[in-house]
């Protein structure tokens, strides 16, 4: 709506639930209106029949603030103007606006009862009419009374089935993400604690060889978090510019991974075979950090001087081996001796997700082996 004088300026009124329901009642009102001045006759005075036929309609106004109050009180109505009325029954399409709220606003069990009694009374209300009549009634009351309610418990259904995909995705979000700050965090810690005890132990005899790791470990720490930071800010809900997130991971990576282990002391191989090519960044991410949890592994649990890292490109999949020296029965291997640890569940969960197949355990020359195919 413009306003003479104010150029530009617009006024817009919002439409809510409430206002909806207003305009609702209102406009049964006066279809009622209009359908009890066309009653030939009835047996109570046409004012009091008026006053019910009101009654009958204006409390769907306020159905959100009251809805089993008000059913009681329009069905109640509804049902003294039918039983009253000596003309032509009409549909009480009040009755069935405010029904239609009542299976998502109460347990299904509730909602029923509310439904039976509804049902009840219109039913018994049809019964004090003339035959036909009656037939009339029941024919037009009780199937719309029981069709809007069925509607309301179809849309309720709908949008409890909606908020559990949303729930579900939500929650598979958060586990990606805390899988995600795992790799980072137990990685660049178990770095980290291996480069602080090489600078603590050499630290007098050999000040370079300490310099060395504690330069070693401010570049692992820097960059955990800046992966952190990359993972957070996926969390961001203010409506701001976005984060400047950094690309994720992929396969293409393995080169520096390698050289901060090596860094660490374990010699890190990686030995990449086939054509090299392009894959889907999730499933890339996924490889990545299936090498980057061995290898954490290999430095807390092997004791492996040396470890290779095989990437082998396939036709129809990539295949990928983590191979060390170690004595293949740590903990954090899962060997035959220990219960697998959360580092293993981890990557067989990643590969499983693109349907492909892992194993980990004791390598048939010693040492301890992971092995992976993604499906490409």
């Amino acid at each position: 709506m413009r306003y003479p004088g104010r150029r530009g300026y617009r006024r817009t009124v919002k439409i809510t639930p409430v206002r909806l329901d207003c305009a609702a009642a209102l406009a049964l009102a006066v279809a009622a209106t209009v359908a009890f001045h066309e009653l030939a006759a009835t047996a109570a005075p046409r004012p009091l029949i008026l006053i019910l036929v009101l009654l009958s309609v204006l409390p769907a106004a306020v159905r959100r603030l009251w809805p089993r109050t008000v059913l009681a009180v329009v069905t109640i109505a509804a049902a003294l103007v039918v039983a009253l009325s000596h003309g032509d029954p009409v549909p009480q399409l009040a009755v069935a606006y405010v029904i239609y709220l009542i299976p998502g606003r109460f347990p299904r069990t509730v909602a029923l009862a509310l439904l039976g009694g509804t049902l009840a009374v219109l039913a018994a209300s049809a019964a004090a009419l003339p035959g036909r009549e009656a037939l009339t009634a029941l024919a037009e009351n009780l199937p719309l009374a029981a069709g809007s309610w069925l509607i309301g418990y179809a849309v309720t259904q709908q949008r409890a089935y909606a908020k559990a995909v949303r729930s579900q995705a939500e929650r598979d979000d958060r586990i990606r993400i805390a899988r995600e700050l795992h790799d980072v965090v137990a990685h660049g810690l178990s770095l980290i604690a291996v480069q602080a005890g090489v600078a603590g132990w050499v630290a007098e005899s050999q000040p370079a060889e300490a310099a060395r790791a504690l330069a070693s470990i401010e570049e692992i720490s820097r960059g955990a978090l800046r992966e952190m930071r990359a993972l957070l800010g996926v969390l961001r809900v203010e409506d701001e510019a976005p984060a400047d997130l950094a690309p994720a991971h992929g396969l293409a990576d393995l080169p520096a991974l390698g050289d901060r282990v090596t860094a660490a002391g374990i010699k890190v191989t990686l030995d990449v075979r086939g054509s090299q090519r392009e894959l889907l960044p999730g499933l890339d991410l996924a490889a990545y950090r299936v090498a980057q949890e061995a290898l954490t592994n290999v430095v807390k649990h092997s004791g492996a001087a040396t470890c290779r890292v095989t990437v082998q490109y396939e036709a129809e999949s990539v295949d990928l081996e983590i191979a060390d020296d170690g004595h293949g029965r740590g903990l954090g291997h899962g060997a035959a001796r220990g219960p697998a640890g959360h580092g293993i569940k981890g990557m067989r969960e990643r590969v499983a997700l693109y349907e492909g197949t892992f194993h980990a355990g004791p390598g048939p020359e010693g040492g301890f082996t992971v092995s992976a195919r993604f499906p490409a």
